[in-house]
């Protein structure tokens, strides 16, 4: 449910990544996903970038119009020159609003945030997952997404979210926010599957996990791509490539150039970490809530 882009690197304009490429974002996924159950993405949009010649904060703009028809997204891209992009479509999950505050990315501080998927017996666990929020990660939630809710719980473990966060303390915030994810969900006796795929920013490093409950199938797609700079020219996207440290990195719900072989897929249930160095790790990601049993129809998901 929704597809994402995340880039870090050397400033590049957004148009480059959301409408060139052969199946870029905005004019391909938003319509007709390849990877996922439900092709069309028509329940909003967000991009997130970058100023650091201004200021450490991201500027956000959303929408609840469909990605693919708005023109004023199609003129701002053509501006938007940042170090760090962040852009989502999204299709919204079933119950859910469509409203401008349920359009991702969230932020908070010099914080930026993402998911595609689902989060399982959401609506059993919504209130005591409140309960256990600080006041700057309660107040950061503006709408009702179970992905917004995700975010306050990462929040919580974030010592200061308005102030400078490092790498370090957002791959600890997010190994936190699992752990108090799955005994909410123990505790809950949630039968749904739950399917997380998630990216967070400060600006200068990245974080992003895919995962799932379901031990039967694959968590949604994701895929990421490492080089010296990525580019467009005429109507060929591509990414550079090094052979030592990488300058430049983008992490998407699926490919979205032409050179497939660019490409290397997320491992399964597992933490990808870009520090601000830009050197890349992984983590293996487990939750306690994968020992139940759960039910065995799995919603439709991206």
């Amino acid at each position: 449910m929704c597809r994402f882009i995340a880039y870090i690197g050397p400033q590049i304009l957004a148009d480059d990544l959301l409408y060139k490429p052969r199946f870029s974002l905005i004019t391909a996924q938003s319509v007709n996903a390849g990877e996922m159950s439900v092709a069309v993405n028509g329940d909003g949009f967000g991009i997130g970038w970058y100023a650091p010649e201004l200021d450490n904060e991201p500027c956000v703009f959303r929408s609840i119009k469909p990605a693919w028809s708005d023109g004023n997204l199609r003129q701002l891209a053509r501006k938007i020159y940042s170090p760090c992009i962040f852009a989502h479509v999204r299709a919204a999950s079933p119950g859910l609003t469509v409203e401008e505050v349920n359009s991702h990315p969230f932020w908070c501080g010099e914080l930026m945030f993402m998911h595609n998927g689902v989060l399982g017996g959401f609506k059993q666990i919504r209130r005591r997952l409140l309960r256990l929020l600080n006041d700057t990660a309660y107040d950061a939630i503006q709408g009702s997404t179970d992905s917004e809710h995700l975010f306050g719980l990462f929040l919580n473990h974030i010592g200061n979210p308005h102030g400078s966060v490092t790498v370090e303390e957002m791959v600890h915030a997010m190994k936190k926010m699992f752990e108090d994810l799955s005994d909410l969900l123990v505790e809950a006796g949630v039968k749904q599957h739950s399917y997380l795929n998630l990216a967070v920013t400060n600006g200068t490093g990245l974080v992003v996990c895919r995962y799932t409950t379901n031990p039967n199938v694959q968590p949604a797609s994701l895929y990421y791509m490492h080089g010296r700079e990525y580019h467009c020219r005429g109507e060929v996207c591509t990414m550079e490539p090094t052979y030592g440290k990488p300058s430049a990195i983008v992490v998407a719900s699926e490919p979205f150039t032409a050179r497939r072989s660019d490409w290397m897929k997320v491992e399964r249930n597992s933490m990808m970490v870009v520090d601000e160095t830009m050197r890349i790790h992984f983590h293996h990601v487990e939750m306690d809530v994968e020992k139940l049993d759960f039910e065995s129809i799995a919603p439709e998901i991206g």
